[in-house]
């Protein structure tokens, strides 16, 4: 249950986190959006309550935690904070309080607006973990449909690689396995936008990733993948632990199986029977 935990509360630190173009657009919002609220308020502020102004201030927090994420909100609280105090609570032009209402009000709306701000990140980032998570997932039920679909040989084995190398936006790749049942080395099986005998198992040169297709302690295959490609994210790397996973087993069942039915010809391949010995007469 801890794991479990531990494992959610990374997912949401890590979608706290927004994109550099939105956090300057939020940090943007935060300091000009609240230059531009005041000026627009400040010919009316007589005309309107203080609560109304506050509020206002507080929608500009929302949109700007939505736009850029935590760290936005929490500047434009305190920009907001600042801007209310000077523009909008007597004595107007000065961080002077005049009541001592006003400063327990302003002081409320300082903590509140922080508040706002850090439940509405935190709400957004579970819901990007949750929305990541579902399509994490939806990627692997895509890929574990490939290993149970109808295939022949190395034919169905080029179709799953093919649609690795496509969907993780690799150039090409290749496919070793055992050879029948022979567990001392590997040998090619499929290849994939490359010449057969091109790509080396060794994996060297820059853009090239391997995945050990392994059960147990036995090493069943391999796969290789180049391309021009940022390094794999966290949930890339765990889409592709889990298929290795399960190609890995496809891999033993082929090897058994194939083990089985050479097996089975060779209890079923005809003898041909020794000549009888000629009978010695007494």
């Amino acid at each position: 249950m801890a794991a479990g935990g531990s494992s959610s509360e990374s997912e949401v630190r890590r979608y706290l986190v927004t994109s550099p173009g939105r956090t300057v657009a939020g940090y943007l919002l935060a300091t000009v959006g609240t230059a531009g609220l005041s000026l627009c308020l400040i010919p009316v502020r007589d005309d309107i309550t203080s609560l109304s102004e506050g509020f206002l201030f507080l929608f500009l927090v929302v949109a700007t935690v939505v736009v850029g994420g935590l760290g936005p909100g929490l500047v434009a609280s305190f920009a907001a904070f600042l801007a209310f105090n000077f523009f909008f609570i007597p004595p107007y032009g000065t961080f002077r309080i005049g009541k001592a209402e006003d400063v327990a009000m302003l002081f409320v709306f300082l903590a509140l607006a922080a508040l706002i701000a850090t439940l509405i990140a935190r709400a957004r980032a579970r819901a990007d973990a949750a929305e990541a998570r579902e399509q994490e997932l939806l990627t692997q039920q895509e890929l574990s449909r490939l290993l149970v679909e109808p295939r022949a040989g190395g034919e169905g084995y080029a179709m799953i690689l093919r649609e690795v190398v496509a969907r993780f936006g690799y150039a090409d790749g290749a496919l070793f396995v055992q050879p029948y049942g022979d567990l001392t080395g590997l040998e090619e099986a499929a290849t994939v936008n490359a010449e057969p005998g091109s790509i080396p198992m060794s994996g060297e040169g820059t853009g090239v990733d391997r995945f050990p297709l392994s059960v147990g302690r036995r090493n069943l295959g391999l796969i290789v993948l180049r391309g021009v490609r940022g390094p794999l994210a966290p949930t890339e790397r765990r889409i592709l632990a889990s298929f290795t996973n399960q190609l890995a087993l496809l891999l033993e069942r082929d090897r058994v199986i194939r083990a089985a039915v050479e097996a089975q010809r060779a209890a079923t391949r005809p003898t041909t029977a020794l000549p009888r010995p000629p009978e010695v007469g007494p």
